[in-house]
């Protein structure tokens, strides 16, 4: 949840509801904060905030579980991906379906010169992962 600061709102930390201060800046997705418990100020990123306001807790667990929602999709469609990529596999050493038992990796895949097997791997590799773990 991205919440917008203006100079003179009051803000707390998103760790500790007691440590609170006032905005005294603000430029792009920093926020310059006066603190109550030592009146010293420093620039802290706008997503270590939250407005200092009765039910913001509220919105973060709404918003908690919008995010935890879009986590389980992305698990559940890794699972799926990977799935495929197995029974890809399973399918290149002549098997119908995928089984643990005769998965050892996707080497099958690579002996198979027809195959363009770049279009996952550019997926994998774009998403800060390394490809050679497909194939092991």
């Amino acid at each position: 949840m991205r919440f917008t600061y203006e100079v003179g709102m009051r803000v707390r930390t998103r760790e500790d509801a007691g440590v609170t201060g006032e905005v005294i800046g603000v430029e792009d997705n920093e926020v310059q904060v006066l603190w109550d418990y030592d009146k010293s100020s420093d620039w802290t990123e706008a997503r270590f905030l939250l407005p200092d306001v009765v039910g913001v807790e509220h919105l973060l667990v709404e918003d908690n579980k919008k995010i935890q929602a879009k986590i389980n999709e992305a698990a559940n469609l890794l699972e799926q991906a990977f799935k495929a990529w197995r029974l890809a596999n399973a399918m290149q050493q002549g098997y119908e379906e995928d089984k643990d038992e005769y998965f050892e990796g996707a080497y099958a895949l690579l002996e198979n010169e027809d195959l363009d097997l770049s279009v996952f791997e550019k997926v994998v590799e774009r998403n800060g992962w390394s490809t050679s773990s497909l194939y092991c």
